[in-house]
């Protein structure tokens, strides 16, 4: 029979298992205050971290780590030194040293170790200490190996993303996401049973998926990704994943949807893994900067230019300041250390677009080339897109009749993609090789682009696309309206955008989906003329409560 300590630590992990965080803590508290042990004390700071308190975690976690040594273990000493404090030393307050550490302690703990599950663990925990392709995929096929060998599901497909994210930064996307696919069927599943295992592969697979522009995968895998996070109310799985699907929002078009989800992130990292708050704050400015938005960008890069995220749309505002040597310094710097990685398609594009405004044709036109052969290697459309609009806009600087072609296949491959605010550039760029035989057409193509940024908010590109079709002879004037009145639903959705409530907020309000609520915003300031949710407030504050009044 069980005595009562037993029987609180055998109930805490019941709770632990069901997500149940506060009942979990409770139990963990009530056994370690019966009969002091350090699964007790193990278990407690489990429930301490998932329910968000990481600092007493951390704390809790010491103290597991020391009684389990006292008690002449390694294995599980060892997973706790790399799996929990090293991360959370990280990740809380961005201590590599310490961090460095207990990473350290756990590997000299394995020498004393035989053959064990927890060494899986650990060579997870190297992947995390490196962004070395290769290596990180060393560590993830032995840790699938010790996976399979132990019968552990866990480990073994927690690995499995690991696995195809080494594929996917190696250039091999197809194979990764298919490893990445995998596992998050697992975890979708039921197989992965640890909470925090099914959340680092959910948060692989939107990683992976921002990492190719893949919008259409995450798309179909976000509402897995939802229900988990919603389901175990945990904070860090919330604020990852939300970072890296509010920047496939971003590149989608789904601005108000990224925005809630990162202003959300930010919230919860300053209570949480502070250490990782700057990849929701640079993802923000990329949002900004798309809006238009120069100076709130500008500001947010401040303190964070050194995220990795931050290179491309930094160059971007550098560009659009007219600051054209300080965009092409940062991206060719991040090309030469990148190794030639196909993930930098984006960037490559982008500087060739800034060599065309230093007037440097010939590297732009190569920039076109080199991005072709990533495209024929890698096979997706957004690759392909990314390569026929380079070879496009150079083609234009250079008087190439070819221009046209290049751009109309872009244009395809950009909507199959799934990129707005790319297709609806690249739509100007076209007008531009239109515009000395088929004004009118090219005219028309400028409007569709307008309407487009209206759709999304891109004030800057509105500006932009305006003065183009002032030079085609149709004057400057864009009609403020371009949809006419609000229906009864939008009118209802714009009241509830101006008391402050997310899109999720709204849908569940009204008993619709957040796809719906989100077209109904996209119109609402389409219909106005307007950019922003803020915009959409203030139109509200002025004019119907007037109304109503």
């Amino acid at each position: 029979m069980a005595s009562a300590a037993g029987q609180l630590l055998d109930d805490g992990r019941i709770a632990l298992d069901a997500g149940d965080w506060l009942s979990a803590r409770s139990l963990f508290e009530l056994a370690l205050s019966t009969e002091p042990g350090p699964e007790a004390a193990y278990g407690l700071a489990r429930a301490v971290e998932w329910a968000g308190d990481f600092e007493n975690a951390i704390r809790l976690y010491e103290k597991a780590f020391v009684m389990y040594r006292r008690q002449g273990q390694v294995s599980l000493p060892a997973l706790i030194a790399a799996r929990e404090l090293s991360f959370l030393y990280g990740a809380v307050y961005a201590n590599a040293a310490a961090a460095d550490g207990w990473r350290a302690r756990a590997l000299s703990l394995l020498g004393e170790a035989g053959g064990c599950v927890e060494r899986g663990w650990v060579h997870l925990a190297e992947c995390l200490a490196t962004d070395n392709p290769a290596r990180i995929r060393e560590h993830a096929a032995a840790a699938t190996e010790i996976g399979r060998r132990f019968a552990d599901p866990d480990l073994e497909f927690c690995a499995r993303s690991y696995e195809g994210l080494s594929l996917v930064l190696g250039g091999h996307i197809v194979e990764g996401m298919r490893l990445v696919d995998e596992a998050a069927a697992a975890a979708t599943g039921g197989e992965v049973r640890d909470y925090q295992a099914a959340g680092e592969i959910y948060c692989k697979m939107l990683l992976c998926s921002e990492l190719t522009l893949d919008v259409r995968r995450a798309q179909q895998w976000m509402e897995v990704a939802d229900g988990f996070g919603h389901r175990t109310h945990a904070v860090w799985i919330s604020a990852i994943c939300s970072t890296h699907y509010a920047g496939i929002l971003t590149a989608a078009g789904r601005w108000s949807e990224a925005e809630d989800r990162l202003l959300s992130a930010i919230r919860d990292y300053d209570g949480s893994f502070r250490g990782l708050r700057s990849a929701a704050v640079v993802r923000l400015a990329d949002l900004r900067l798309r809006q238009g938005r120069l100076e709130e960008s500008a500001s947010l890069f401040k303190n964070n230019e050194t995220d990795s995220y931050a290179v491309g749309p930094l160059a971007r505002l550098w560009l659009a300041n007219g600051e054209i040597d300080s965009a092409a310094n940062i991206l060719t710097r991040h090309v030469a250390v990148s190794g030639g990685s196909v993930l930098l398609a984006s960037e490559l594009a982008l500087l060739a677009e800034v060599h065309l405004a230093a007037g440097r044709l010939d590297a732009a036109a190569a920039l076109g080339f080199k991005l072709n052969v990533i495209a024929a290697a890698v096979g997706l459309a957004q690759y392909r897109a990314l390569a026929e609009y380079t070879l496009g806009i150079a083609a234009i600087a250079a008087g190439d009749a070819g221009a046209r072609t290049h751009l109309e296949e872009a244009l395809a491959n950009f909507g199959e993609a799934g990129l707005p605010l790319e297709q609806a550039r690249c739509r100007l760029a076209l007008a531009r090789t239109m515009a000395p035989t088929e004004p009118e057409l090219a005219a028309s193509e400028v409007r569709t682009a307008i309407r487009d940024f209206q759709r999304l908010g891109a004030a800057y590109d509105v500006d932009a696309a305006a003065q183009q079709l002032r030079r085609l002879g149709h004057g400057s004037r864009i009609t403020a309206r371009l949809g006419g009145r609000l229906t009864a639903r939008e009118s209802e959705v714009l009241e509830l955008v101006t008391e402050g409530h997310s899109n999720i907020q709204i849908a569940a309000r009204l008993f619709i989906s957040k796809r719906t609520v989100e077209h109904h915003v996209g119109s609402i300031l389409a219909k106005l003329g307007l950019s922003t949710r803020a915009q959409a407030q203030a139109y509200a504050y002025r004019t119907l409560k007037n109304e109503r009044a």
